[in-house]
């Protein structure tokens, strides 16, 4: 009876373990077979690359707007020359220092030696004298002379008669202080003549004959330059 027992207990053992095995390697198959069509399955799709993230960028202010190009200006024309640079004129050359001029009264033997000095710049003179007369101009631009510019002229006559030559057509005629030129006093007055005005010093010379030293247009109170030139009077 035991051995009867045995038997079927071997025999029941042996056929759970043949139900057992046969379970595990169905199992393992099934799950071999379903791991190959996940692998093929996963093979037949595209790959994704990763995503990586760009770091954001730091926010700028917006540049500001370019300035416009200025308009190009006009080239600018020269300037003119200055008067202060007088232009060159062979008849009027510079009257700068010591001048010295002979004075001759026409129709006669007088003759007066005249020295006059003038300022470094702005004097001129005519380069030939007329006959008896010396002429002196403050003006920026001896190339442009006329007669009715400022002056100062002096001029030697035989008396007073030839002095006052004109004397009638002088307009509103002054009588004015003498002035002594290097001891010589002359007499002054001033008039209208020929739409000019004059201030004029004149008297008989030591020497024979009259002087006549006429200004117009020239500035002669005390610490001008036109006063300067006529306290530089000397004759010799």
């Amino acid at each position: 009876m035991k051995n009867l027992q045995r038997t079927l207990a071997a025999a029941l053992a042996a056929i759970l373990l043949a139900g057992l095995t046969a379970c595990s390697a169905g199992d393992v198959t099934k799950e071999v077979d379903s791991g190959l069509a996940e692998l093929k399955s996963q093979a037949a799709e595209p790959a994704v690359e990763p995503q990586t993230e760009t770091p954001a960028q730091p926010k700028t202010d917006p540049e500001p707007a370019a300035d416009p190009e200025p308009a190009a200006t006009p080239e600018a024309e020269p300037e003119p020359t200055p008067a202060s640079a007088p232009a060159e004129n062979p008849n009027y050359p510079s009257a700068a220092g010591l001048n010295t001029q002979t004075l001759e009264a026409f129709g006669t033997d007088y003759t007066l030696v005249l020295n006059v000095t003038c300022p470094d710049t702005g004097w001129y003179k005519p380069a030939t004298n007329s006959f008896g007369d010396f002429k002196l101009f403050p003006t920026d631009d001896p190339s442009n002379i006329f007669s009715g510019d400022p002056r100062i002229l002096f001029e030697l006559q035989r008396d007073l008669d030839k002095i006052n030559y004109y004397y009638d057509s002088f307009e509103n005629v002054e009588e004015l202080a003498p002035r002594t030129f290097d001891g010589v006093e002359l007499a002054g007055r001033t008039y209208k003549n020929v739409g000019m005005w004059w201030t004029e010093y004149y008297g008989e010379m030591p020497t024979g004959g009259w002087l006549s030293i006429r200004i117009s247009g020239v500035d002669i109170d005390p610490g001008t330059e036109g006063d300067a030139v006529l306290s530089s009077i000397t004759f010799g």
